[in-house]
């Protein structure tokens, strides 16, 4: 019977062991490298030109909202009040009849 009895606690020792062996390595791990693959895409603003400015039409806190710059501070390169876009813009012949709009996006 004590030879039973030693078999019957030497497997309950390995079907115990068994369980927490892995527990306990998971919990010791040191830390590890975490790869993204991918992109994170929000709708973009929309841009249309008005008398002297343009209105810039961008999605914020889950609504679109529209704010117009002038030529003038798109030519200076100042800033949107929107955190989410810059606009600059240059003129391509001296006549100022054709520009390029720069949007640049945070």
């Amino acid at each position: 019977m004590t030879h039973y009895f030693a078999h019957l606690i030497s497997g309950l020792g390995l079907l115990v062991s068994a369980f927490i062996a892995p527990a306990y390595s998971a919990t010791i791990a040191e830390g590890g490298v975490i790869h993204f693959r991918g992109a994170i895409v929000a709708d973009p603003c929309e841009v249309t030109p008005q008398q002297r400015q343009l209105a810039l039409s961008c999605p914020e806190k889950n609504r679109m909202q529209t704010r117009t710059i002038s030529f003038d501070d798109a030519l200076n390169g100042k800033s949107t009040a929107s955190s989410l876009a810059t606009v600059n813009m240059t003129y391509l012949n001296p006549e100022k009849t054709l520009a390029v709009v720069q949007i640049q996006y945070r």
